[in-house]
């Protein structure tokens, strides 16, 4: 079991192709505490695209305790939950 996992997230986007908006502060802020998950729901933003199906982008570097740092690129559709389950 990991003592320690650091989550960071690098960059994120969450709209349509034509419409996006930068969420990674608030993505970093959904992920406080023991919570490990992050929807564009708990973004907290306005809907950049009302009535259309958006995306929501993340890349991530995930620490587990001293080791190497790893990248992950996840894509969810605007009702679907990214986990960073470790």
């Amino acid at each position: 079991m990991p003592k320690q996992v650091t989550i960071q997230i690098d960059h994120a986007f969450y709209g349509i192709q034509a419409n996006t908006v930068d969420v990674t502060e608030q993505a970093q802020n959904a992920l406080m505490g023991d919570d490990l998950t992050v929807s564009a729901k708990r973004l907290g933003i306005e809907d950049p695209a009302p009535g259309e199906t958006k995306f929501f982008a993340v890349k991530a570097t995930i620490t587990i305790d001293d080791g190497e740092p790893q990248t992950f690129h996840y894509i969810a559709k605007d009702y679907e939950t990214i986990d960073f389950v470790v």
